[in-house]
């Protein structure tokens, strides 16, 4: 149909309706699947953080039952209570007397706690910033640097021991546990066995997984490096080429 002078206004209305209708509900959809999209990316983030902190907690619970099978071993005449066993650990997200217990004084034990709880709130109130404001994987990874880097300078003002106490303290992985070893890897050759927790990788502490497996890929390969183990209790060194370990292992949390 051809609108002139004496054309309908209306009649050029049903001309022209439907494709800006179109175009509108194209930009309504687009729209609505960004945001959907950016939800959904800070939903997922959020659902692998769960999944992180639930790993880290059946970690826990299978070294807890492991230790307890071991003092039931240990002492075969005595027998166990009937009463649940509890720990400080147990009931608070960090356990202020663990930190005592290693040496520190209250006031460090304190200042400690006050840190592990600040860095925890603060992460839970980002979190709910992400979600509400729709951040992307970008923003939302730039702000949680902040907190790593936090760690990383507690880490060197701590130094290596007083850090392994805090790591325990807050329930985080502070050992690598080996589960199983291929025989011919290099770790089964040199001697490493299913049971070691991995306290070095060449002359590097190491705290969990993630930081073996980065402490692997540096440096040469295949150049000869020590592996510190703790063993029923003796602290023993081996030493391998770097690279692959051939293990399986569990980061867990141990009682230094």
């Amino acid at each position: 149909m051809q609108s002139g002078p004496d054309t309908p206004v209306a009649a050029v209305a049903q001309n022209i309706s439907p494709e800006s209708d179109k175009l509108s509900m194209m930009d309504s959809s687009n729209s609505d699947i960004a945001e959907l999209s950016n939800l959904l990316q800070v939903e997922i983030r959020a659902r692998q953080s769960l999944e992180q902190k639930l790993e880290a907690l059946s970690e826990r619970l299978s070294d807890f039952k492991n230790q307890s099978q071991l003092q039931t071993t240990a002492l075969p005449e005595q027998t166990q209570s009937a009463q649940p066993l509890d720990t400080e650990a147990d009931k608070d997200w960090f356990n202020e007397q663990a930190l005592v217990d290693s040496g520190m004084t209250g006031s460090q034990a304190s200042e400690l706690k006050f840190f592990f709880e600040q860095q925890e709130l603060q992460q839970l109130y980002l979190r709910d910033q992400a979600v509400r404001e729709g951040w992307n994987r970008e923003k939302y990874r730039e702000k949680i640097q902040a907190f790593n880097d936090e760690k990383e300078a507690l880490k060197v003002r701590l130094g290596d021991s007083a850090y392994d106490a805090y790591l325990y303290a807050s329930g985080q992985p502070n050992r690598v546990a080996v589960s199983s070893v291929l025989a011919t890897a290099p770790a089964g050759v040199a001697g490493i066995q299913a049971g070691d927790h991995i306290l070095r990788y060449d002359n590097q502490r190491i705290y969990s997984g993630f930081e073996l497996r980065q402490a692997t890929t540096k440096g040469i390969a295949s150049d000869s490096v020590s592996v510190e183990i703790e063993r029923d209790g003796q602290i023993m060194a081996f030493y391998l080429a770097r690279g692959p370990l051939g293990i399986r292992m569990n980061s867990v949390s141990a009682a230094p």
